[in-house]
Protein backbone atom coordinates (compact mmCIF):
# COMPACT_ATOMS: atom_id res chain seq x y z
CA UNK A 1 0.00 0.00 0.00
CA UNK A 2 1.59 3.27 -1.07
CA UNK A 3 -1.00 5.61 0.44
CA UNK A 4 -3.45 5.35 3.30
CA UNK A 5 -6.83 7.05 3.21
CA UNK A 6 -7.53 8.85 6.51
CA UNK A 7 -11.08 9.89 7.42
CA UNK A 8 -12.07 12.84 9.58
CA UNK A 9 -15.10 13.52 11.76
CA UNK A 10 -16.26 16.29 9.43
CA UNK A 11 -16.57 13.86 6.51
CA UNK A 12 -13.35 14.93 4.76
CA UNK A 13 -10.41 12.65 4.09
CA UNK A 14 -6.86 12.72 2.79
CA UNK A 15 -4.30 10.26 1.48
CA UNK A 16 -1.26 9.82 3.70
CA UNK A 17 1.59 9.27 1.27
CA UNK A 18 4.02 8.64 4.16
CA UNK A 19 2.23 5.47 5.27
CA UNK A 20 4.93 3.12 3.93
CA UNK A 21 7.57 4.90 6.00
CA UNK A 22 5.85 4.03 9.30
CA UNK A 23 6.96 1.03 11.29
CA UNK A 24 4.90 -2.17 10.85
CA UNK A 25 3.22 -1.76 14.25
CA UNK A 26 1.97 1.72 13.38
CA UNK A 27 0.73 0.53 10.00
CA UNK A 28 -1.19 -2.35 11.59
CA UNK A 29 -2.82 -0.16 14.25
CA UNK A 30 -3.88 2.39 11.62
CA UNK A 31 -5.28 -0.43 9.53
CA UNK A 32 -7.26 -1.82 12.47
CA UNK A 33 -8.58 1.63 13.31
CA UNK A 34 -9.62 2.02 9.67
CA UNK A 35 -11.40 -1.34 9.79
CA UNK A 36 -13.25 -0.08 12.88
CA UNK A 37 -14.19 3.10 10.92
CA UNK A 38 -12.35 5.39 13.33
CA UNK A 39 -12.41 9.05 12.31
CA UNK A 40 -9.73 11.49 13.42
CA UNK A 41 -10.67 15.01 14.46
CA UNK A 42 -8.47 16.62 11.81
CA UNK A 43 -5.12 16.24 10.05
CA UNK A 44 -3.17 17.61 13.02
CA UNK A 45 -4.83 15.06 15.32
CA UNK A 46 -3.86 12.28 12.89
CA UNK A 47 -0.27 13.49 12.50
CA UNK A 48 0.17 13.81 16.28
CA UNK A 49 -1.26 10.34 16.82
CA UNK A 50 1.10 8.81 14.24
CA UNK A 51 4.06 10.66 15.77
CA UNK A 52 3.19 9.37 19.25
CA UNK A 53 2.60 5.85 17.99
CA UNK A 54 5.90 5.81 16.11
CA UNK A 55 7.65 6.83 19.35
CA UNK A 56 6.17 3.93 21.34
CA UNK A 57 8.76 1.39 22.42
CA UNK A 58 6.72 -0.82 24.76
CA UNK A 59 3.34 -2.53 24.87
CA UNK A 60 2.42 -0.36 27.87
CA UNK A 61 3.09 2.85 25.92
CA UNK A 62 0.82 1.65 23.11
CA UNK A 63 -1.83 0.62 25.62
CA UNK A 64 -1.82 4.07 27.25
CA UNK A 65 -2.00 5.83 23.88
CA UNK A 66 -4.84 3.63 22.68
CA UNK A 67 -6.84 4.17 25.89
CA UNK A 68 -7.02 7.82 24.83
CA UNK A 69 -8.56 6.70 21.53
CA UNK A 70 -11.07 4.28 23.03
CA UNK A 71 -11.17 1.53 25.61
CA UNK A 72 -12.61 -1.01 23.15
CA UNK A 73 -9.28 -1.02 21.30
CA UNK A 74 -7.69 -2.34 24.50
CA UNK A 75 -10.48 -4.26 26.23
CA UNK A 76 -12.03 -5.93 23.18
CA UNK A 77 -9.41 -5.93 20.41
CA UNK A 78 -6.28 -6.04 22.61
CA UNK A 79 -4.56 -3.92 19.99
CA UNK A 80 -1.50 -3.44 22.21
CA UNK A 81 -0.84 -7.19 22.00
CA UNK A 82 -1.15 -7.09 18.21
CA UNK A 83 1.41 -4.26 18.13
CA UNK A 84 3.75 -6.27 20.37
CA UNK A 85 3.49 -9.38 18.18
CA UNK A 86 4.30 -7.37 15.05
CA UNK A 87 7.11 -5.30 16.52
CA UNK A 88 8.72 -8.09 18.56
CA UNK A 89 7.82 -11.45 17.02
CA UNK A 90 8.39 -14.40 19.28
CA UNK A 91 10.00 -17.56 18.06
CA UNK A 92 7.55 -20.37 17.60
CA UNK A 93 8.27 -24.03 18.12
CA UNK A 94 8.40 -24.54 14.34
CA UNK A 95 11.01 -21.80 13.79
CA UNK A 96 13.24 -23.22 16.53
CA UNK A 97 13.40 -26.64 14.85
Amino acid sequence: MTTFNVFFENGNSFNDTNYNSYNPGTQEILSIMDDQEYEFQNKRHYNNFVKELEACKTKQEVKELMYEVGTDYIDELEIHNTWLDIMFPRASYETVL
